[in-house]
């Protein structure tokens, strides 16, 4: 079979071009501004959620640092302190600093764990539970008021497509997670 100049030409160029990923035709080996990068306009959302929910729970002696380690609590109360630092985000040390105002505040208390002496598990107390029924309205304001303007279908995807990101570099090897 003889083949043309175009088609030499289109194996020439593409050979050259080293293997990116495209997403439905978007280019993904170019360098993107600031203000479309999908990386950096989760981190702006994720800031300004975190600026416009501080205030709020600052009423209830609450910091930001101290409202994921709750919001995890309120979820799964008694995980180690390791477990609860690594779903937080929070490396050791500083958790152990978080989980200190914690415990000063009368929202959580730790217990060395029965199985394992080395572990430390992190328990709410009454007031722990009890301050979910006034945060969480607080948190439900913020998040209404950076979802205005989208349908629920558009959340439903906005999540969704925010997961599938997250199970993503979950799976990277150079150790994201």
């Amino acid at each position: 079979m003889i083949e043309s100049g175009a088609n030499r030409q289109n194996k020439k160029t593409s050979a050259k071009k080293p293997a990116v990923k495209s997403l439905r035709g978007a280019r993904l080996d170019h360098y993107t501004s600031t203000r479309e990068s999908v990386g950096f306009v989760v981190r702006e959302v994720w800031r300004l959620f975190a600026r416009c929910l501080q205030p709020r729970i600052a009423r209830e002696g609450v910091t930001i640092g101290m409202w994921f380690a709750l919001r995890m609590l309120w979820d799964e109360d008694g995980m180690t302190q390791r477990e609860l630092g690594e779903r937080v985000g929070i490396n050791g040390p500083t958790m152990v600093m978080a989980l200190n105002s914690m415990e000063r505040a009368g929202l959580v208390k730790r217990v060395q764990n029965r199985t394992d002496r080395r572990k430390i598990n992190v328990f709410l107390t009454e007031r722990g539970r009890k301050s979910k029924n006034k945060l969480w309205p607080m948190a439900a304001e913020v998040l209404a008021l950076g979802l205005a303007g989208l349908t629920h279908k558009q959340v439903q995807s906005l999540n969704k497509m925010l997961t599938q990101i997250r199970v993503n570099l979950e799976s990277d090897h150079f150790g994201c997670h």
